[in-house]
């Protein structure tokens, strides 16, 4: 018999413009999977963890963003914050939902471990990578706007509004949840798999 689930959302899920329709798909599952397991006969209970932007997708090979030396690529512009999360975290904030139902049963988290500017985060890994590095937007915004209009309107309103999940509150879950130097660190080489030279 399964006790607890714990769904891995995204943050603000239901809380994003309605033009960014994979944020609402998963406001779908949430609100399907409550439906289901809050019931009379159903004796399963339900967590949701709700994550911010991923710090991995500073390093993301697979949707032609590999994190290549010298230069950091995002989609937001350089002086906008924008908070992260890191994969790992994620994994921990959810482990604390599972393995504490009674606490957590019915409950939403929004996941966050740091917020940073585009700059902020290129020093970051200046610094812990010995090399100094520049700051690239990953796509001109007029081109997602053309071909990625869900992408487009996602990273405008992190810009404006941006994920409402409290860093504080979510660091009493896990703690060490890291910030940008930390992830740096943790990561330790560059795409292709030359070290950093601090590390």
């Amino acid at each position: 018999t399964i006790e607890h689930v714990v769904y891995s959302s995204v943050g603000d899920a239901d809380n994003a413009p309605k033009e960014v329709g994979h944020f609402w798909g998963k406001a779908g599952v949430e609100k399907y999977m409550a439906s289901q397991f809050d019931t009379d006969d159903c004796t399963t209970t339900w967590s949701v963890i709700r994550p911010v932007a991923f710090f991995e997708n500073l390093d993301d090979a697979a949707n032609f963003n590999p994190l290549t030396k010298g230069t950091l690529k995002f989609l937001t512009y350089p002086d906008k914050k924008s908070k992260f999360i890191a994969c790992e975290d994620i994994g921990k904030g959810s482990a604390v939902l599972l393995t504490d139902p009674k606490e957590y049963a019915g409950k939403i988290i929004e996941a966050a471990g740091a917020e940073h500017t585009a700059l902020e985060l290129t020093a970051a890994l200046s610094d812990v990578s010995g090399t100094v590095c520049k700051y690239a937007m990953a796509m001109p915004r007029f081109v997602l706007w053309l071909l990625m209009g869900d992408l487009f309107h996602m990273i405008t309103w992190m810009e404006a509004d941006g994920y409402s999940a409290s860093i504080e509150e979510f660091k009493k879950l896990v703690p060490d949840a890291q910030d940008a130097k930390a992830f740096f660190e943790s990561k330790g080489q560059w795409a292709n798999g030359e070290k950093f030279v601090s590390s």
